[in-house]
């Protein structure tokens, strides 16, 4: 039996990745029931084929199950069942969702439990396979492809839950995500407040307390946030200049992108790349350094 088989013994713990990455564990049609414990803090997602699971409540293939968090519940299998388990650790998580506003909107959908039926269009199956594969690779860029395999794995559960929740009337369809879709398209446009008011047109009052509702900070708040999650995702992954990333965040001078970056980040972006640089793993190296 493969190691991530689950055994027909007693319950089990799905192992924690020391280095926080997602793991994959298989569930291939037992004999008799089988037991497996969902780790704490970290995601769990179920792909069963075929029989019937218990979480909380039975499930019947075939079904996608999504747990924000494991928190130690015990998956239960009847005989026969086959399913896929992959679990991600909260760091493997943060990391595999963009630091835009689309990976927001990812956030906030999947930062809830779902159940839904899978979408033969969506390619999950061979998307966790590829993840397997470069998990037990020891290919070069074997963790960086198992990167990529979980975020399009994410994309691909997060389209489902999309359509699911529009097809059920429960998408937020209201003023502070159409301010978050047009933050995405315009965001290094420098766009005043009150111009995005204007365009989804409204009063900047109705705008501020529409994204305050849904965010918790003012627009003017959120789209700094958004600008300084950039500016940190280029500073830490490309060995961009600093001039450079503040033109492409549309600051037509670095002198002031540096005094606002240091402003809203508590450090400047020089000393940022260097932080950011010491936590890399030994080895990694972002593509602007590849020859």
């Amino acid at each position: 039996m493969s190691p991530s088989s689950v055994s027909p013994s007693a319950p089990q713990r799905a192992p924690q990745n020391r280095r926080s990455a997602a793991s994959v564990h298989a569930i291939q049609s037992p004999l008799t029931r089988v037991g497996m414990t969902l780790a704490s803090d970290a995601a769990a997602l179920v792909l069963l084929d075929a029989g019937r699971i218990r979480i909380t409540e039975p499930v019947e293939a075939p079904r996608l199950i999504w747990l924000t968090d494991g928190a130690m519940r015990e998956l239960l299998a009847e005989g026969g069942t086959r399913a896929t388990v992959v679990m991600i650790p909260s760091l493997a998580l943060i990391r595999a969702l963009p630091a835009t506003p689309l990976g927001e909107q990812m956030r906030r959908t999947l930062g809830q439990d779902l159940s839904l039926s899978p979408d033969p269009d969506e390619p999950l199956s061979a998307l966790i396979a590829g993840l397997q594969r470069e998990r037990t690779m020891s290919e070069p860029g074997a963790d960086v492809a198992a990167a990529h395999y979980l975020s399009l794995l994410l994309v691909a559960l997060w389209r489902m839950a999309r359509a699911d929740l529009v097809a059920h009337g429960r998408a937020p369809q209201g003023l502070a995500e159409r301010f978050v879709l047009l933050v995405g398209q315009r965001v290094r446009e420098h766009v005043k407040v009150s111009d995005y008011a204007r365009e989804l047109q409204v009063s900047r009052d109705r705008l501020g307390s529409a994204v305050r509702r849904a965010t918790g900070l003012s627009p003017q708040a959120y789209l700094h946030q958004v600008l300084i999650r950039e500016a940190s995702e280029l500073l830490a992954s490309t060995g961009m200049p600093i001039g450079q990333v503040a033109f492409r965040l549309g600051f037509s001078d670095p002198a002031y992108f540096t005094r606002f970056f240091t402003r809203h980040q508590g450090e400047s972006p020089a000393r940022f790349r260097r932080k950011a640089k010491a936590r890399r793993p030994a080895g990694e190296s972002s593509y602007a350094a590849w020859p």
